[in-house]
């Protein structure tokens, strides 16, 4: 094995490491290992909203006859964010469009079995971006 060999393994393992001080092994996943990430190309909404914290996210849904079929996110590299943006893609997809308007922020925080206080507001950020592209697709369609 070559000096470079396994080194992105062990920079993984040592992340994870120092992520599971603080969150949980469920939360450290969608940390390290993100699902949904990126623009979303083939979209029809769009919602982006940077909070009071100074934290940006955005989210990308293709809806067809009302409800989500496909979501991504961006956001900054606020690792909270991330989590909460992989999470809040997981969630919409298949729900049609009142059904997501209706996830709350507890959702999310329980699908990451918690976070410590002071990164909950990543969830309602993450809540309240997938309301605006929601909003923003009604607006289209209205």
């Amino acid at each position: 094995m070559g000096d470079g060999e396994g080194a992105l393994d062990k920079y993984w393992a040592a992340l994870k490491a120092t992520y599971r001080q603080v969150y949980s092994e469920v939360a450290d996943d969608h940390m390290v290992f993100p699902r949904n990430a990126g623009e979303l190309i083939e979209h029809n909404a769009f919602g982006i909203i940077n909070d009071e914290h100074d934290d940006t996210l955005a989210i990308w849904l293709k809806v067809e006859n009302d409800k989500i079929v496909d979501a991504a996110y961006s956001g900054e590299e606020c690792i909270t964010c991330t989590a909460c943006g992989s999470v809040i893609t997981e969630l919409a997809r298949g729900k049609t469009l009142d059904e997501a308007s209706r996830i709350a922020p507890e959702e999310v925080l329980e699908s990451l079995e918690g976070l410590p206080q002071e990164d909950q507001h990543c969830a309602k950020l993450a809540v309240d971006t997938l309301r605006a592209a929601v909003n923003d697709f009604r607006t289209q369609t209205s």
